[in-house]
């Protein structure tokens, strides 16, 4: 399966602490350069990838709901049977504009960003007064006229408490499906370092409560960008594990198309210590910046016999049944 990742600008209406792409907005303002693609450009690249052999198609930014032209591109996606995947902040799924453009797409799913449990923590993560209001309005909008929504969640200092919780409202609200992913220390989380990074050992017992939640709820989840060893009880619900039987290409805003699996392993860091790990054939390890300020000693090398490794990676390289979050269980 080969999927494009399409950041179709970078225009936003949330201004998100841990937002990762604030840099590359940034350095195309400086430069008078448009930061959002036009309808035309977005269409070549969709046509140019098409002709690549891809299966799926994420639209990214920015904010994608903003677009006037977010009915066209849907449209080019799903004409060309396309799997579509909406990466969103979620507070124009609502509106009657998006709901129309979706409505008749089978093969579309909706990636929502909530970052909170109560809208005190969410809004101060986005810096927009209202956004979690919006974002529930919005999320609830799409399970009604049943579509797939998975909960986008950025761990940080600011959230951290909370973390547990928003497996509880996923319940409440239908969601079935959430990724809780570790801040990548660029962007505006470069800038917010000390306020939104947090350490591994910190998360582990919070991490451990989400775990315990979902499996009350029977809510998928899975951790983005936190190593097996962090989280060894649960090594199946580790996010790359996906990327061993996928290929994913991206692209961001007036840039050329990079392979995101090369990319994702080259600013991502392991120590020493980790070649000892039974894992470290298929770990990517924390994201550089987590290592440049906190070092390797958290990550401890799971060692177990050979006869265990091998069982345990095969489990792993397994472990997906359907798709992203939808997985077999774990025995190995």
């Amino acid at each position: 399966m080969l999927t494009y990742d399409l950041k179709i600008g970078y225009s936003c209406n949330n201004k998100c602490k841990h937002c990762v792409i604030a840099d590359s907005n940034d350095k195309l303002i400086n430069n008078n350069i448009n930061a959002d693609l036009t309808t035309e450009e977005c269409l070549n690249l969709i046509n140019e990838n098409i002709n690549k052999g891809i299966d799926k198609i994420v639209l990214t930014g920015g904010e994608v709901t903003l677009r006037k032209d977010f009915d066209i591109l849907l449209k080019k996606c799903n004409n060309n049977n396309l799997f579509i995947t909406i990466q969103t902040n979620g507070r124009r799924l609502y509106k009657k504009f998006v709901l129309n453009s979706i409505k008749n797409i089978d093969n579309i799913k909706f990636v929502v960003a909530l970052h909170g449990a109560k809208a005190k923590t969410h809004d101060n993560i986005t810096c927009i007064k209202g956004s979690f209001n919006e974002t529930i309005k919005g999320i609830s909008a799409i399970i009604n006229i049943n579509k797939i929504v998975i909960l986008k969640v950025v761990i940080s200092k600011i959230n951290s408490e909370e973390l547990p919780n928003i497996v509880n409202i996923a319940n409440e609200l239908g969601v079935k499906y959430i990724c809780f992913a570790f801040p990548h220390g660029q962007g505006n989380a470069r800038k917010n370092f000390n306020d939104v990074i947090p350490k591994y050992s910190y998360l582990q017992p919070i991490l451990e409560k989400i775990v315990e939640n979902s499996k009350i709820y029977n809510i998928n989840i899975e951790f983005e960008a936190i190593p097996f060893c962090i989280i060894y009880k649960h090594m199946h619900l580790v996010g790359e594990l996906k990327y061993l039987k996928s290929s994913e290409i991206c692209s961001q805003v007036h840039e050329d198309i990079f392979d995101w699996n090369k990319i994702r392993h080259s600013i991502k860091s392991k120590g020493a210590n980790c070649k000892k790990c039974a894992l470290y054939s298929i770990c990517e390890g924390p994201w550089s910046e987590y290592t440049d300020a906190f070092g390797f000693d958290e990550l401890k090398p799971i060692i177990v016999s050979s006869l265990q490794k091998e069982r345990i990676l095969n489990a792993l390289h397994n472990i997906y049944a359907k798709g992203d979050l939808e997985i077999v269980n774990f025995n190995p």
